[in-house]
């Protein structure tokens, strides 16, 4: 799956089966999750949350991208590792 899949269609493919507790309403953590995944920074995201009354902590944005498991399945390589937007390649 290209980059840029994880990213196309509706906020409906977003799973946050990972969400313990309803702290911030589903709409808004799939919106913030897509916002960062499209380029913007975890600051700006978080900004955008406190637009509606929601204040969260850039690292608590950055867990919900992480946990919402958006890495593509397709292609896999084993000799690579994703590291936040880093990848690394192992010999």
């Amino acid at each position: 799956m290209p980059k840029t899949d994880r990213l196309n269609g509706c906020l409906d493919q977003i799973e946050l089966e990972f969400v313990e507790r309803e702290a911030t309403p589903r709409l808004l953590m799939k919106l913030s999750i897509q916002l960062h995944l499209a380029g913007l920074s975890l600051s700006n995201t978080v900004s955008f949350l406190e637009v509606f009354g929601v204040h969260r902590a850039r690292s608590t944005v950055h867990n919900w991208v992480h946990k919402a498991d958006l890495q593509p399945q397709d292609g896999r390589q084993p000799d690579h590792v994703a590291v936040d937007e880093t990848v690394i390649q192992l010999n």
